[in-house]
């Protein structure tokens, strides 16, 4: 029988990915760019997810597609910012970023971090890149005169972002440490409050998606 982790990690916290995938496909056509970016970043984040339980339901290490995963959530996420954010200067500086980090995972895997260990160099990277796109966007509303419902949507994704990275930022740090050293009720402990947090953040992404529906 499988255990209420197990199924709470590889089951209920990924299912919930599909509640804005699903209103997002339902809205598609009065949703505006970025949060169609977002259902379709959305709904490939969800297939890749299957692709690694189905991994670790064969046994197998499903560690190396973490690493690729890396690269596609960060120019997902930055992309979407690209799209959310109209000043040149932030949108020059997303396209390079979006250039250079997947260089750098490559030469992280290739040179230090096996694909068969987590990327503890990387993962903080990425979530410490999104956490500053969040900020500046939230910021940049701040500053904003006029609210609509469109600012609000994205306020709501990136608050969404904000939760999830930044509770995330240590887990990814000490995630290699954890693995190797850690009791097991710890590690489903952790990973438990991982997935939590991701539900909160796919909630988060529906209310932005049903706010931002009618632009």
């Amino acid at each position: 029988m499988m255990s209420f982790s197990s199924i709470y990690m590889g089951y209920v916290a990924p299912a919930t990915t599909l509640l804005p995938i699903i209103t997002g496909m339902v809205y598609y056509k009065k949703l505006n760019s970025p949060l169609r970016t977002l259902t379709f970043f959305l709904l490939f984040s969800l297939l890749i997810n299957l692709i690694g339980i189905g991994m670790a339901q064969r046994h197998q290490n499903n560690l190396p597609l973490l690493h690729f995963y890396t690269i596609f959530e960060l120019v997902g996420v930055l992309f979407y910012y690209y799209q959310a954010l109209a000043e040149d200067r932030i949108r020059y500086w997303i396209k390079i970023i979006m250039v250079i980090f997947p260089v750098l995972c490559v030469i992280n895997f290739t040179f230090f971090q096996s694909l068969y260990e987590f990327n503890t160099y990387t993962r903080p990277l990425e979530a410490i890149i999104i956490i500053i796109f969040s900020l500046i966007y939230l910021n940049h509303q701040k500053d904003t005169e006029h609210e609509n419902v469109v600012f609000t949507a994205g306020k709501w994704v990136s608050i969404g972002f904000l939760i999830y990275f930044c509770s995330s930022l240590f887990q990814f740090i000490f995630s290699n440490v954890v693995s190797k050293s850690a009791k097991e009720d710890i590690k489903s402990l952790v990973w438990v409050i991982h997935a939590t947090f991701v539900m909160i953040m796919y909630l988060f992404f529906y209310i932005a998606i049903r706010n931002g529906r009618n632009k």
